[in-house]
């Protein structure tokens, strides 16, 4: 029978908020056995996101979003004894991975160094705002302060307006996370191949900065400085967001060269515009867009975003309508490719949360075990794992070490 590609890897997760607990949970999905750290005193943050007096649980829908498969358990981290088992878990261990503002696992007697002699082949992961290193080590930062230190904010937004972060999603926290997730496998890589252990320190602002290299190189080499330019682009034209009919419905239209040109033409019935001098080359197209812009979206108007992208793509012109949270939800090709998948949240129902965005041919789907509530597997840690007895954690208890 297959398996997944983590199983046999356990992952002590110190992570909170977004850019942490988004690495953890994809590799819970890839079978390790991944295992939450929190207290009473400090749970992850985006616990509280949900009014946990009405519900009685503690999980929200947020934190089921970039938690769920995954095992959780309460240590008191005040206390010297949590610190202690910290260890005993790290013997049996091969990640962990942590997200703090500054240098709290160092400060905890828990840094890269103490861990590496607890367990010469461990794996630590330190994802935090501007690195581990540096004059701005020590800086806190959510993921709008990273993308606008990392030169993207600058990038985006409408022509005369103000500098934007991403929306308010967490661009940085979300490719962050991809990218420890990649460094972490690659760290388990060579490990295998090696015996070696690694310590992986990630800058979220470098993370978004080297996706924004062209603005950057074009600075460097060209002296250029780019400038928001809102839904258009640098070289296509037609190339943005139109209004279609209805409120609030539109489509996304990308033209990248002369003959999908031509065939956008021959769609929407205006063949003449090929030929008109303003719009036959992409350099005219691209310096007269506003005027095209204007035309296309008086033929948008008059239809629905998906005959726009039914017409388009039929004549081999890209385009898409811009799907509102609520239509993604339902949308019947995401559906058929098992893009989102619904668990049963013990106490709150069936919730519907999006999977992995990619698929392994050989290996069963993954694991998409619902989120834990705040300690929910601590026998499963304490009795099972560390072998200790019903006194022992009774006492641990009782001291507020599990708590």
């Amino acid at each position: 029978m297959h398996r997944l590609p983590l199983e046999g890897i356990r992952v002590i997760d110190f992570t909170a908020v977004w850019a942490g607990p988004h690495v953890g949970q994809w590799l819970a999905v890839m079978g390790a056995d991944v295992i939450k750290i929190e207290s009473r005193l400090h749970p992850d943050e985006i616990r509280l996101y949900w009014n946990l007096e009405e519900t009685g649980h503690s999980v929200g829908s947020e934190f089921a979003e970039f938690n769920f498969g995954k095992k959780d358990c309460t240590l008191n981290m005040t206390k010297p004894k949590a610190k202690e088992i910290v260890k005993e878990l790290v013997k049996i261990s091969d990640v962990v991975i942590e997200n703090f503002g500054g240098p709290v696992m160092d400060r905890w007697g828990l840094g890269y160094a103490v861990l590496k002699e607890v367990n010469p082949k461990i794996i630590m992961y330190s994802s935090s705002g501007f690195g581990r290193t540096g004059p701005y080590k020590d800086y806190p930062a959510y993921a709008g302060i990273t993308e606008g230190l990392a030169g993207l904010c600058s990038l985006n937004g409408y022509v005369g307006g103000e500098p934007l972060p991403m929306a308010s999603l967490g661009y940085a926290d979300i490719t962050s996370a991809q990218h420890g997730t990649f460094a972490i496998l690659a760290a388990l890589y060579h490990r295998s191949k090696t015996g070696e252990g690694q310590y992986i320190d990630l800058s979220m602002t470098e993370v978004v900065s080297s996706l924004v290299f062209d603005g950057l190189m074009d600075f460097v080499m060209n002296g250029r400085i780019q400038g928001r330019q809102g839904n258009t682009d640098r070289a296509m034209s037609p190339h943005g967001c139109y209004r279609c009919a209805g409120e609030d419905q539109w489509v996304a239209i990308a033209v990248s060269n002369d003959e999908e040109w031509r065939a956008l033409c021959e769609a929407i019935g205006s063949p003449a515009w090929a030929n008109d001098d303003k719009f036959q080359s992409g350099f005219s197209r691209w310096k007269n867009q506003d005027e095209l812009d204007s035309l296309i979206q008086e033929w948008t108007r008059q239809r629905s975003p998906g005959e726009v992208t039914e017409t388009l793509q039929a004549a081999g012109v890209m385009a898409g309508p811009s799907l509102k949270t609520e239509e993604l939800a339902e949308d019947q090709h995401l559906l058929e490719r098992g893009f989102h998948f619904d668990v049963e949240q013990p106490g709150l129902g069936i919730w519907r949360l999006t999977a992995l965005p990619w698929k392994l041919s050989n290996v069963p789907p993954g694991n998409y075990a619902h989120a834990p509530e705040l300690g929910e597997h601590n026998e499963y840690v304490f009795r099972t794992l560390l072998n200790m007895s019903e006194d022992e954690v009774a006492h641990l208890e009782e001291e507020q070490v599990i708590f």
